[in-house]
């Protein structure tokens, strides 16, 4: 069984510091190989010029590609926002670029939904938390335990997202731009315990195939980038 036309958006992130271009093809060849009926929308966050090129190669294999660029680095939550805004799919897939897919990743995905939205109720996201020891299928996470779904690879409703941007009075602003600590890795927290606090589940899933590399998408100093954020914060409070 096939899974509905879906927009996956990939963010990007390639410096000489942290080159990615290998991750992000591999990436694309094992997309190409396990997943059909998408449209793909690529977001190049202020890449330097070797991954610039790969990334414009890589948009131009699919007709339908979208490629936003940013002229200044945005980070996940920005960059991703940005790419959710041209979302035309009732559900899409946020995807770091340091992620490889399995066989029938995708469906997977559709399928635990399906499953949680007929056993459980309302789904916000699904997300793949792979685990080849884990015996269960799925488990859903909720605010008043220390659970959340981790944001390397969601399957998200758009009409739930867009219900927190509009509790947050910022429409479009999918993922939480408002606090500077979600800049990069917190925005998955406040987005599941949003998520929930509406009536979705968010859900990890765990037969769902995808590998995630970890830390290649926008570099490997992301302490260093929180330590800066809270030293902000610091100067503006005080």
């Amino acid at each position: 069984m096939g899974t509905p036309y879906t927009d996956i958006v990939i963010g990007v992130r390639g410096t000489r510091e942290f080159p990615v271009e290998k991750e992000f093809e591999n990436c694309i060849e094992t997309l190409v190989a396990n997943t059909r009926n998408f449209r793909l929308i690529l977001v190049d966050d202020n890449s330097d010029e070797d991954t610039r090129r790969v990334v414009e190669r890589v948009a131009a294999r699919f007709p339908t590609a979208v490629l936003i660029r940013t002229h200044t680095q945005n980070w996940f939550t920005k960059a991703f926002n940005k790419g959710l805004r041209l979302v035309r799919t009732q559900r899409a897939v946020a995807l770091n670029m340091d992620t490889v897919l399995g066989e029938g990743w995708l469906e997977e995905l559709y399928d635990v939904w399906s499953v949680v939205e007929v056993e459980v109720g309302p789904v916000g996201l699904v997300g793949s938390v792979y685990s080849a020891e884990e015996q269960r299928r799925y488990h859903c996470t909720h605010k008043n335990t220390a659970g959340y779904v981790t944001g390397h690879c969601w399957l998200l409703s758009m009409e739930a997202i867009a219900r927190c941007a509009n509790e947050r009075g910022m429409t479009g602003w999918y993922l939480d731009e408002t606090n500077a600590l979600n800049a990069h890795i917190r925005s998955d927290i406040e987005i599941c315990w949003r998520l929930n606090g509406l009536g979705y589940q968010t859900v990890c899933s765990y037969k769902s195939a995808v590998g995630h590399l970890g830390g290649r998408s926008w570099g490997h100093r992301l302490a260093e980038v929180q330590c800066r954020t809270m030293e902000k914060l610091a100067k503006i409070d005080g």
